[in-house]
């Protein structure tokens, strides 16, 4: 009896082993050898209390017709004449196109994605425009021909110098066309007409649909948003914030 007893323990425990996988492949649901789960990231910067690691740049210009007086900094926004308390800010984007086409912009790396996985990108940004609509300007309109422009890419944008031209590193298409790597969330016109007053307004580009984006090998995505200009003037901004939402893309 004992020795039938130790015959059919020991069968058991070889069925169990098999059940579990043995030398065999690991069954689908096991973490061992599976693809990592993607979910949906969400990013969002508040520039009324940081900048948040977003770094300045600028592009699309030749050495001989640089942007003047850029300037990217965080600046009060209680004296607009637009109803904000003692002591709030915003992050100030201005500078003065002198070539016809200036691109001005902030990037940022964001982590924690899935490593070599596809996303799908939305833009969310509020801000403050001088800018009205409907009135000419110098070559062009101060509201209608510049675009808030936002992308994404897993390398890093720059503003890269080729002989005596200075171009944006990647595809992010021109003043009002969108790129491979970007969305045109809008131009910057306030809506106010050209015989108002000049008056700061704020601005909301909601859930805009951008590129699909792939993670590089570690888990990071680059991110950057600016103003495309064709008009050769001053142009000014304030960014209140910026949310990004990252969907991973399915297959089937």
């Amino acid at each position: 009896m004992t020795r039938h007893w130790k015959t059919a323990l020991s069968a058991a425990i070889l069925a169990l082993l098999a059940a579990c996988g043995g030398d065999d492949d690991d069954p689908a649901g096991t973490p061992t050898g599976a693809t990592p789960t993607a979910y949906a990231r969400q990013f969002t910067t508040d520039f009324t209390r940081d900048v948040d690691g977003w770094t300045p740049e600028s592009s699309d210009y030749t050495t001989a017709t640089a942007p003047s007086g850029v300037v990217v900094e965080q600046r009060a926004t209680d004296q607009l004449g637009l109803g904000y308390p003692a002591g709030s800010k915003a992050l100030y984007v201005s500078a003065r196109n002198n070539s016809g086409d200036a691109f001005v912009y902030l990037k940022k790396q964001l982590t924690g994605f899935t490593a070599n996985t596809s996303y799908t990108v939305t833009f969310n940004v509020n801000l403050l425009t001088i800018a009205p609509t409907g009135c000419l300007g110098a070559g062009a309109t101060p509201g209608e021909s510049v675009w808030t422009v936002a992308g994404a890419a897993p390398t890093e944008p720059k503003a890269v110098t080729e002989g005596a031209n200075v171009k944006f590193s990647l595809d992010k298409g021109n003043n009002g066309t969108a790129g491979a790597s970007s969305v045109v969330l809008g131009d910057i016109g306030n809506g106010r007409g050209c015989s108002l007053p000049q008056q700061y307004t704020p601005k909301l580009y909601r859930n805009v649909a951008g590129p699909t984006v792939k993670a590089d090998a570690e888990g990071k995505i680059w991110v950057y948003l600016g103003i495309d200009s064709a008009y050769n003037d001053l142009s000014s901004v304030y960014l209140q914030s910026v949310t990004t939402y990252f969907v991973p893309v399915t297959t089937s």
